[in-house]
């Protein structure tokens, strides 16, 4: 790494957060994106598929494996559409239709014509001069009110002005009559021009769409909007397209993303899920800390590791800077690094954020160097950082389970550790049907898994309880009368269940010796 490598990267370690920082928001410069960014994983394997569409939870990544489209797969050009205006003039679009029916694939049109006039608006002055394809969009641009030194949200502010008053008072489901509004022979000449020269010149593009906080499902417009969407995100990123989409979209609504969908299979059938085991959680953050001591000319926790290069080389340098063994809270011995990965849900903004909260409380105490954490410190980093995870997780489910936190508050300390369904259904009848303010116990009990905060028990009859969460699964995880349930190490401490037995939950996958959970 030279020095201006080590000069950009010093901008984002500090000894406050020495594994860097967890919101990809900050980092806004492309070099900064493309060192942070980790590789050695099966999802970045995956990721030169071409998915059209990323899934993933809040704190997977999403905005990272969006952003990689800058460095990654060869795209010569790359066109960012903010997420909330091309929803809101859609939108606009779709609230207009006073009567007909609304076709999916009308709607998708809508959105190939919005996502196209973005991309023309930003790369016309990136490509080359003498380009056919730049002088078509130059013509064409202007006739759609699109002037030159528009940002894309202008461009989509135009397209959906123009479409919203043509269709006022009209069915969307007669699309040829829309588009005809935007001139749609010369886009479609325009379009194909720019297929033909990216095809001649070897050359791709990508159009990216972040993903939403809120995207207000209850909204009958919103669903018409996401539906056209998922519809042309399943069409796009053919083998032979040089233009791809990339979009993201939460986990947390997956599955009523699902539901929305006028074709699921089709629809998400180039998707990419962001699941991860732990011995890539374990790499991020090796690749991380080395970053901060190459940055800041300190010792490394292994000296001879500049770079890391493998996930034994990983592990090794976390287990460098952790005692070797620590007790919890119920006084039972744990291996620190698992300790640490079964207090997160696989995610990396979870583990970054505790292995910070630890340097935290490590420098805080002055027992030992900067990179060797003491037990203490361990325990109680972990301990400071717990509600603002469990926050996060409540916060991002909250669109579809809005009193979770309120259900987790009543029922969780009535329970212990480890409970049968019959007990969880008789804590939600005494406890939960009012803070829910729903009286189906199933609805209850879904809310409890998908959530994470409750995981069905695999095995208790060693010295630990090893249980299956949701989010280790590629799809809904289903309980049976005769199943034990237990709570995630994070909800339990946080609600304060009951405790019975002296076992810790190990969640299926915090451990880096679990077989991989994955369906790739």
């Amino acid at each position: 790494m030279n020095e201006e490598d080590l000069a950009i990267i010093r901008n984002y370690f500090t000894s406050d957060e020495p594994f860097g920082p967890i919101d990809a928001s900050e980092i806004d410069e492309p070099r900064a994106i493309d060192i942070l960014f980790e590789r050695h994983n099966e999802i970045y394997k995956n990721l030169h598929q071409g998915p059209s569409i990323v899934v993933g939870r809040k704190g997977s990544g999403k905005t990272s494996y969006m952003n990689s489209a800058y460095f990654a797969n060869g795209y010569k050009y790359v066109a960012e559409v903010d997420a909330s205006e091309a929803f809101t003039n859609v939108i606009r679009v779709v609230s207009k239709i006073s009567s007909g029916p609304v076709f999916a694939e009308s709607v998708a049109k809508v959105w190939d014509n919005t996502l196209h006039v973005g991309l023309f608006t930003d790369i016309r002055l990136k490509l080359p001069r003498d380009s056919k394809s730049r002088k078509l969009i130059n013509d064409y641009l202007p006739k759609i009110g699109i002037r030159e030194g528009d940002t894309i949200d202008d461009a989509l502010w135009h397209v959906a002005d123009i479409i919203a008053k043509k269709t006022k008072d009209k069915p969307l489901g007669l699309v040829a009559d829309i588009l005809r509004q935007l001139d749609n022979v010369t886009f479609s000449k325009t379009k194909d021009a720019l297929i033909k020269e990216l095809k001649n010149t070897q050359s791709k593009a990508a159009i990216l769409l972040d993903s939403l906080d809120d995207f207000q499902l209850h909204m009958d417009s919103v669903g018409r909007a996401l539906q056209g969407l998922l519809k042309f995100a399943g069409e796009s990123n053919k083998p032979s397209s040089p233009i791809d989409i990339r979009l993201c979209l939460p986990a947390e609504l997956y599955h009523r993303f699902n539901a929305i969908s006028s074709n699921p299979n089709k629809d998400f059938r180039r998707k990419l899920l962001l699941h991860w085991v732990a011995s890539e959680l374990v790499f991020v953050a090796a690749h991380r800390i080395t970053l901060y001591c190459n940055a800041h000319g300190l010792d490394k926790p292994i000296a001879d590791k500049t770079t890391i290069q493998n996930k034994q080389d990983a592990r090794r340098v976390l287990e460098a800077m952790l005692p070797t063994s620590l007790k919890c809270k119920l006084e039972v011995e744990e291996d620190p690094l698992a300790y640490i990965l079964r207090h997160t849900q696989l995610l990396p903004r979870h583990l970054l954020i505790i292995l910070n909260s630890i340097s935290g409380k490590n420098k805080a105490s002055s027992e030992t160097s900067e990179l060797l954490f003491s037990a203490e410190s361990v325990r109680k980093g972990i301990s400071a950082v717990e509600e603002t995870i469990v926050h996060e997780i409540l916060i991002a489910y909250r669109p579809v389970y809005p009193h979770a936190k309120a259900v987790c508050e009543q029922c969780i300390p009535e329970l212990f550790m480890k409970f049968s369904i019959g007990d969880l259904e008789r804590v939600f009848r005494t406890h939960g049907k009012k803070a829910m303010e729903n009286d189906d116990f199933f609805d209850f009990k879904r809310m409890m898994i998908e959530i994470g905060a409750v995981g069905r028990v695999l095995d208790d009859k060693g010295r630990y309880i090893q249980a299956e969460f949701e989010y280790t699964v590629p799809h809904k995880l289903v309980t049976g009368t005769d199943d034990m349930l237990c709570f995630h190490p994070l909800f339990a401490e946080v609600f304060s269940s009951k405790i019975r037995e002296k076992k810790p939950v190990y969640p299926y996958g915090a451990r880096i010796e679990d077989k991989d959970y994955r369906q790739y």
